[in-house]
C-alpha cells in the first residue's frame, strides 16, 4: 500500500473539475485473491443477518458502500499507477457496521438519543465486527478498517484511540463517507441536513475527527459528482 503516492497524487480542485465526470457505482471487481473471494461469499451471510435485524442500518451500509466505491473508482481510474488495495476499502465499507448484529435491539432500534451506557454498548460494534471477520483468509486489511472506522485523527476515537496515520487509510476514508451519510440521512431524533451542510461539517472537522489530507479529496470528488 503506497499511501504517500495516493495523497500526493490529489490534483487541484480546478484540475479535478476539468477531468472528472459522475461515476456510476459498480459491483466489487472479482478478487484475484481466491481466499479473499471465498471469504466475501461467506461474509455475505452476515450482511443478510444485519438486513433482517435493522433495515435502516442496512440501507445506511449500502449507501456508504456505494459512495465509497464511487470515490475509489474515481481514484483507481485516474491514478492507475498507485499501489493501493482499493478493493479492500470497498469491502470494508460494505462490512463496516457488521458488528451491529451483536447490538441489543432495544439499543440499535431506540427511537431517541442513547444514554451513556447504551452509547458504550453501541460503540462496541466496531470491535465486535473485527472479531467476527478477522480470521477469514485474505481480508486482514478489511478487518482492520472495520475495527478502526470510528477512530479520530486527533486520537479521541474508539476502540483504541489511534491517531493520525496510525489509523489505516481505509478506515480514514470510510469515516468520512460514514459521517457524510449520517449527516444527510434522517435520524429518529433529527431531520437530515443538506449536502452543503454535511461537506461544511466535514471540512470543519479536518485535522480533528477526519484526516486533513483526505477531506479535500472527498470534497472535490463530491462537488464534481453533484455537478
Amino acid at each position: 500500500m503506497d499511501e504517500a503516492k495516493l495523497l500526493q497524487s490529489i490534483p487541484s480542485q480546478a484540475a479535478f473539475r476539468q477531468s472528472t465526470h459522475q461515476q456510476t457505482p459498480q459491483q466489487i471487481t472479482p478478487s484475484r485473491d481466491i481466499a479473499r473471494e471465498q471469504s466475501i461469499v461467506l461474509l455475505q451471510s452476515f450482511v443478510q443477518v444485519l438486513a433482517a435485524k435493522d433495515k435502516n442500518t442496512h440501507s445506511h451500509v449500502n449507501r456508504v458502500y456505494k459512495l465509497t466505491q464511487e470515490w475509489t473508482t474515481y481514484l483507481r481510474r485516474r491514478w492507475m499507477h498507485l499501489d493501493q488495495d482499493f478493493e479492500a476499502i470497498e469491502i470494508a465499507a460494505l462490512l463496516h457496521d457488521i458488528g451491529k448484529v451483536g447490538v441489543l435491539d432495544e439499543v440499535l432500534l431506540k427511537p431517541s438519543a442513547l444514554t451513556p451506557s447504551e452509547r458504550e454498548h453501541l460503540e462496541a460494534h466496531s470491535e465486535l465486527g473485527y472479531q467476527m471477520i478477522r480470521d477469514y483468509p485474505g481480508i486482514q486489511e478489511v478487518a482492520q478498517a472495520v475495527r478502526h472506522h470510528h477512530e479520530r485523527f486527533d486520537g479521541k476515537g474508539y476502540p483504541l484511540g489511534l491517531k493520525a496515520k496510525q489509523i489505516p487509510i481505509g478506515a480514514r476514508m470510510i469515516a468520512i463517507v460514514d459521517a457524510y451519510d449520517a449527516i444527510t440521512s434522517d435520524r429518529p431524533y433529527r431531520r437530515a441536513r443538506s449536502h452543503e451542510v454535511a461537506l461544511g461539517e466535514i471540512l470543519n472537522a479536518a485535522g480533528q475527527q477526519f484526516c486533513p489530507e483526505l477531506v479535500p479529496t472527498f470534497i472535490q470528488f463530491m462537488h464534481a459528482r453533484n455537478t
